[in-house]
């Protein structure tokens, strides 16, 4: 194949990996495309000849790239994250629960009774003694945090909440 062709091919193929950065987002697929554009540019001025030595100069340039620029301009392209807590939590908040293991705030090793299963749990001041009652907050992971409920919670609310319909 012409040598001119496979700098072209070299050259298209960096451009189109650079764009696919926009589609996978990372930070990582550019600098694959950037190294292809450079190998393009060391074959243009006849400092890499072969395929073997193109491809080579490809990974060492890429495997740089990714290593020392990617961190860099990470700090001015900062990715975009949020977190949002699943329906079945916001759903559950508020629910009065049987406290199976003493809870206190100290520690995680307390348990509560939650839709048929023993979940570990903790509270945020204080503690709630076995056999009492508690309200869900949030759940902290695996780890339910809960507060005592009041006396006017001396049933438990049913599982799901009222106007909960299942999917």
């Amino acid at each position: 194949m012409n040598p001119d062709t496979i700098t072209w091919i070299w050259f298209g193929a960096g451009a189109l990996l650079m764009l696919t950065e926009f589609l996978i987002p990372g930070l990582v697929v550019v600098f694959l495309g950037l190294g292809a554009m450079l190998v393009a540019l060391g074959r243009w001025l006849h400092l890499l000849e072969g395929e073997i030595s193109s491809f080579t100069a490809w990974f060492i340039i890429s495997l740089v790239l990714v290593i020392s620029l990617r961190q860099l301009l990470s700090r001015f392209v900062p990715a975009e994250t949020s977190y949002q807590s699943p329906e079945e939590n916001l759903n559950a908040q508020g629910t009065v629960v049987e406290v199976l293991d003493a809870v206190d705030d100290q520690h995680s090793d307390g348990r509560i009774r939650f839709q048929g299963s023993s979940w570990p749990a903790t509270c945020l001041e204080g503690s709630i003694a076995s056999g009492s009652k508690a309200r869900l907050l949030y759940r902290d992971n695996v780890v339910w945090v809960v507060e005592p409920a009041d006396d006017s919670d001396s049933l438990l609310e049913p599982w799901p909440p009222s106007g909960h319909r299942g999917t």
